[in-house]
């Protein structure tokens, strides 16, 4: 998987994104608590509605599950997702594609996973706002 992950052709900051997603050692508002760090609520930044883990964040919130399907629409293809994150890379690759079919695809992950982190953090100087179109464009 970290083969895959680092053989991919993405910016050098979006693997890194994804690599902590991988190991799970990005820091949601669970993993800050683990570690100490005081935060005012656990919940998720984006549906307000979940404690905001890994997990939650980039597969399970219905922000990102909205993400995920228009990226399968765009695709043009019909998936059911895993919540673990490694399961979930591991599923975005094509059984019987070319290698590089699947960097291509190992990139696809590896983008929407940066672009959903990067726009929880842009969510706290835009006051909440939350832009799906945006997100998935910028993927």
């Amino acid at each position: 998987m970290f083969v895959s992950l680092w053989k991919t052709i993405a910016l050098p900051s979006a693997q890194v994104t994804a690599w902590r997603v991988l190991i799970n050692s990005i820091a949601t508002k669970v993993n800050l608590e683990r570690r100490g760090v005081l935060v005012d609520t656990n919940l998720c930044s984006f549906c307000r509605m979940a404690v905001e883990s890994t997990k939650h964040i980039f597969f399970y919130c219905k922000i990102a599950w909205l993400v995920w399907n228009k990226c399968h629409a765009w695709l043009g293809i019909a998936s059911v997702d895993h919540v673990d994150p490694t399961t979930h890379f591991l599923r975005f690759n094509l059984l019987n594609a070319h290698v590089q079919v699947n960097v291509v695809w190992n990139c696809v992950w590896i983008v929407v996973v940066s672009e959903l982190w990067k726009h929880k953090i842009n969510m706290f100087s835009k006051e909440g706002v939350i832009d799906l179109s945006k997100v998935f464009t910028l993927a």
